[in-house]
């Protein structure tokens, strides 16, 4: 059921979004690929909830993975719930990151459990200044054994260790198990870490991960998991792919107290298995929840037609398939298509650069965009953005050397794995890994260096025999699977016109998207003449476009509850 004010205020919504809109009570898994308006769609359903009268402002909590994303879900819903003329208190409805999540949970509740209500929250920065400050006391002890592992100086020891501290807390690995292996090595990480922990409780300080641990255990506590969950009558949680083996815990342990979880995601785009999400959670989703309606959204309203064609059989070429009996297959089915009511030009929408090593590949890249630029397909280069695996200088110098030599500027965002999209300035072609970028567009997008998957998950290969769950992905595959959901996420970023470059000729597995591709600056005159007779639209990095937002006024300033005014989760009595 829909609001007839959402029918007036959307009547271009497609009949998918209005599906997953008009679901009222129960689990609901939404599968969203690339460019579906899922972040729109999650906002009506949220809109149409409170026309409904289904639940009040404060009953329903909006969850995502970085605090912009959040920023923007507030923003967005804050202004289609004016629009819609909805009553009450719009800033109760509680929209956060996960950590958001487990910080308030911890603060409300955590001192009947004994623990510190308000812990400092080291940033990655700080975590590594305090295990520098007490090298000897954390690693001292064991350092031989680390020394002995490869770890040859105490700056590459203090960075590898805060991953491995960061992962075991992440997949929920139990220390006394760690600490009595066999293998020197991860006996004395697991010991490195005990000692770690104690520091931070003697400093009442907590990390981002920890941050969750501690959460999950208080929610373990039935009279705990109550109080928290009474307020809750509906949970949304965006990317659920992105989710780890503690945050799904401490999600699900929410979900408990109303049965209306909505988890929506896209499996084609879970990129951050080095942080410990994993694909699983959103794949068995329905397993979790066995009356779980699932729901797709698969009309893209992104891209050119073209680069749609390209990113789809580039996913549908591998093998997705599970051998195992009864074992169900390690991707969601799916074809995207494009809006049949989208208006795409007949002009080469993906092209290939093939450069006779770096130097080249990279000044035709650049002379291409200085064209683009040029003859007025695009009138900002910010319109533009270079997607690589790493943005190290032995991975993009060769490309911010040809720019610098073209006269075109660029923004260079090193990547932060805490700051997941870093703003990018008016002007200047964004020079950053497809991490960060997902969940953005732009009409021009580069991926560059089509030689590799862009390295693998090395801590997680080394802890995988302590995961309390076992292995979701044959190992073997995981590293083919990765490079398909990278690949897929960069592709995905263009709205007007993709190009793929590479210094060599690709590997073969690249061959589905690459073979039969028009080359730059091999196209002929007629198809050159389409291309530069284009004018791709600016937009806004991050803003799907479509024309069933369009009605929907930005919210420049909110009004947000005192603090204290109210709990996070529980109603007042």
């Amino acid at each position: 059921m829909i609001s007839p004010v959402i029918h007036r205020l959307q009547p271009e919504l497609d009949r998918r979004q209005r599906a997953v809109i008009g679901h009222l009570e129960g689990p609901l898994l939404v599968i969203a690929g690339p460019g579906a308006g899922k972040t729109r769609t999650i906002v009506w359903r949220a809109v149409n909830l409170l026309l409904l009268g289904c639940i009040d402002a404060d009953e329903l909590v909006m969850c995502t993975f970085s605090k912009r994303a959040a920023r923007e879900l507030r923003q967005r819903f804050t202004a289609a719930a004016q629009a819609a003329g909805c009553a009450g208190d719009l800033s109760s409805v509680r929209v956060a990151t996960v950590h958001g999540l487990c910080r308030r949970i911890l603060s409300e509740h955590g001192a009947s459990a004994g623990l510190k209500p308000d812990p400092a929250l080291l940033s990655e920065r700080e975590q590594l200044d305090l295990l520098s400050a007490h090298f000897h006391r954390v690693f001292g002890p064991d350092r031989d054994a680390l020394y002995r592992h490869g770890w040859r100086t105490d700056e590459f020891a203090l960075r590898q260790a805060r991953r491995y501290f960061e992962r075991i807390a992440e997949e929920a690995i139990d220390l006394d198990a760690l600490t009595d292996a066999e293998d020197p090595f991860h006996a004395a990480i697991g010991r490195c870490c005990l000692r770690y922990e104690a520091l931070l409780g003697q400093r009442g300080a907590l990390d981002l991960s920890r941050l969750q641990v501690k959460a999950d255990e208080l929610l373990r506590d039935d009279g705990i998991a109550r109080k928290v969950g009474a307020g809750v009558r509906h949970l949304m949680v965006d990317e659920y792919q992105d989710t780890g083996c503690v945050q799904e815990r401490v999600l699900l342990r929410l979900a408990e107290a109303h049965g209306n979880p909505c988890a929506v995601g896209d499996d084609d785009q879970s990129i951050y298995r080095f942080r410990g999400a994993s694909v699983r959670n959103l794949l068995e989703f329905p397993v979790r929840f066995p009356d779980a309606t699932v729901r797709r959204l698969t009309v893209n309203y992104r891209s050119h037609s073209g680069i749609v064609r390209a990113f789809d059989r580039w996913m549908a070429c591998a093998d997705w398939t599970n051998s195992e009996p009864g074992g169900m297959p390690f991707r969601h089915h799916k074809t995207v298509k494009t809006h049949a009511a989208g208006h795409h030009s007949d002009y080469p929408s993906v092209l290939a650069v093939l450069g006779n090593g770096p130097p080249d590949e990279a000044r035709l890249l650049a002379d291409l965009l200085r064209l683009l630029k040029a003859r007025g397909v695009i009138t900002d280069y910010a319109q533009a953005a270079l997607l690589l695996h790493s943005v190290k200088e032995r991975a993009c110098g060769h490309y911010l050397s040809a720019f610098a030599e073209a006269d075109v500027p660029y923004h260079y965002a090193p990547a932060d794995s805490r700051k997941l999209q870093p703003d990018f300035p008016a002007g200047l072609v964004a020079v950053t890994t497809i991490h960060q970028a997902k969940g953005l567009e732009w009409p021009v997008v580069a991926v560059g260096s089509l030689d590799g998957s862009g390295g693998g998950d090395e801590v997680g290969s080394d802890l995988d025999p302590y995961f309390p769950r076992p292995t979701f992905e044959p190992p073997e595959r995981i590293v083919d699977f990765d490079r398909m959901r990278q690949h897929y996420v960069a592709f995905s970023r263009a709205r007007n016109l993709l190009i793929l470059t590479a210094d060599a000729p690709p590997a073969a597995h690249f061959t589905a998207i690459w073979a039969s591709l028009p080359r730059w600056p091999n196209l002929d005159a007629a198809a050159q003449d389409r291309l530069f007779r284009q004018r791709f639209t600016p937009g806004e990095p991050g803003n799907e476009t479509s024309p069933a937002d369009l009605v929907i006024p930005r919210v420049k300033r909110l009004i947000l509850r005192p603090n204290g005014q109210r709990s996070m989760f529980a109603k007042p009595g």
